[in-house]
């Protein structure tokens, strides 16, 4: 059974806070509810702290300078900004600077629910070595040692060779979190062929600002993910899982493979 995910709420409006817990209490989170960031930061100290949610506007030390306090001791914990001033700029800003991503007030139960559960999937995905040790160990026992189950390939990208020599495409969850809100994704049709170092994945984000990713191998596209395709929001918040993007048939994998250093 898995552990409840612990999030750390921060604002200096009570009926923010009341709100936010009514919305979460049914769910399986535990809820740590603070009015400013130095009862937050005191809070972190004695809890173990999995999701921050905190508003953008605050006296003294605003939400910006709390993410920043916080990631200096914990970079990949996930930073939820809530703000009044939902414009481009500060969501932009917020995101640019580390936060996972950003909620306008007034949000709705469902709009709080998609982006905790992002966060929450996020930290569940960075705890799930034993999942990823598996996977390993079954390429290995086939006699693929040179390449492990999702092996990550710079900052952006992971592969993972299956039965057939085929090889299964993805991104890093990293790569997702710093898109932000995405709004649209654009694959390669099965039959293509693809080069390594081009560009196999574009994806907008709702600023419409332009994020790719360039292939790792050279090959015959296979296999396209289809669920990326009709709804790359909800689908890429499981890169690892649902969220895989393209299976190619490599036709140059030991010598790239080589090249990639793997």
């Amino acid at each position: 059974m898995e552990r409840p995910i612990s999030i750390l709420v921060v604002d200096d409006e009570q009926i923010v806070l009341d709100s936010i817990q009514k919305h979460l209490r049914k769910e399986d989170y535990v809820i740590h509810c603070v009015l400013t960031p130095h009862e937050g930061l005191e809070k972190m100290k004695s809890e173990q702290i999995d999701i921050v949610l905190t508003d953008l506007m605050m006296p003294e030390i605003d939400g910006l300078e709390f993410m920043k306090i916080v990631k200096e001791d914990r970079p990949k914990l996930p930073v939820v900004m809530i703000t009044g001033y939902a414009t481009i700029n500060t969501a932009l800003q917020a995101t640019q600077l580390g936060a996972f991503d950003y909620i306008a007030k007034p949000f709705s139960k469902k709009e709080l629910l998609a982006v905790v559960s992002r966060a929450a999937d996020l930290v569940r995905a960075s705890e799930s070595e034993e999942f990823k040790k598996s996977a390993d160990d079954a390429v290995s026992s086939a006699g693929r040692e040179r390449i492990n189950a999702f092996r990550k390939i710079g900052e952006k990208s992971w592969l993972m060779l299956e039965e057939g020599g085929v090889v299964m495409m993805g991104v890093e969850s990293s790569f997702v979190q710093s898109v932000g809100k995405i709004q649209t994704a654009y694959l390669p049709a099965r039959g293509d062929e693809i080069r390594q170092g081009s560009v196999y994945l574009q994806i907008f984000s709702s600023d419409l600002s332009s994020h790719v990713v360039h292939s790792p191998l050279s090959g015959i596209v296979v296999e396209v993910n289809e669920r990326v395709v009709s709804d790359p929001v909800h689908a890429l918040q499981d890169p690892y899982g649902d969220g895989w993007i393209i299976r190619i048939k490599p036709s140059r994998f030991d010598f790239e493979i080589k090249l990639l250093g793997l």
